[in-house]
């Protein structure tokens, strides 16, 4: 009972980072992503590196400590809004699966990835990742 009520406030937090980022002009810069070592974007949430891996199904989420130390999902949560330039397109739910959080379902092309991250010692964030969707 408790997930889904943790996911349903992550996702309720979500029109903020909108506003963050219209507080910081553009929001995101059009230069290369940092790639992880698995091969997915990188970004810095609730204090944390999150590596965002998609793949034909799949949504993955490897954390580490700025890169030095893999860290265990166990004990986060987190969830993935799909977007397609203003428009909501789904969500997915990340559990623990192994050394990464993990969600099972497909991304449309096009659309660009907010993630709401809970680490396991309870801090919360959001990064919006860019999939190459959209142009300006």
């Amino acid at each position: 009972m408790l997930k889904p009520f943790l996911t349903a406030a992550l996702i309720t937090l979500l029109p903020l980072s909108g506003a963050v980022a219209a507080e910081k002009g553009h929001g995101h810069s059009h230069g290369e992503a940092e790639k992880g070592k698995h091969g997915g974007i990188v970004q810095d949430v609730a204090g944390v590196e999150a590596e965002l891996v998609v793949t034909p199904g799949t949504v993955a989420v490897y954390l580490s400590n700025h890169g030095t130390t893999a860290l265990s999902p166990d004990g986060a949560m987190g969830s993935v809004l799909l977007t397609q330039g203003a428009t909501r397109v789904g969500t997915i739910a990340l559990k623990p699966a192994g050394d990464r959080l993990e969600g099972k379902g497909e991304v449309p092309a096009g659309a660009d990835i907010v993630l709401s991250l809970r680490t396991s010692d309870g801090k919360t964030g959001q990064a919006k990742y860019e999939l190459g969707g959209h142009a300006h």
